[in-house]
């Protein structure tokens, strides 16, 4: 997919090879979706991990945004 800039945009943090699936639609007006990606990094740095899991997700939110698609996060604790 072209608009994943951001995955393609930082190859030292991700992997090129990502993929989207479309899960269910709901009532036409609601879509679940799955984004998989592959970290280049130790995954024994939790922190960086997650730091970088935030930063693809406020990556995605925007992109949602400027195609004009509402994007809720769910809760966090």
């Amino acid at each position: 997919m072209s608009n994943f800039r951001y995955i393609d945009g930082n190859p030292h943090h991700w992997h090129p090879d990502h993929s989207v699936q479309i899960k269910e639609i709901e009532q036409m007006n609601k879509m679940k979706m799955a984004l998989f990606v592959n970290h280049k990094m130790n995954f024994q740095d939790f922190l960086q991990k997650m730091n970088r899991r935030t930063e693809l997700m406020l990556a995605l939110k925007k992109i949602f945004e400027d195609v004009g698609i509402k994007y809720h996060l769910l809760p966090q604790e």
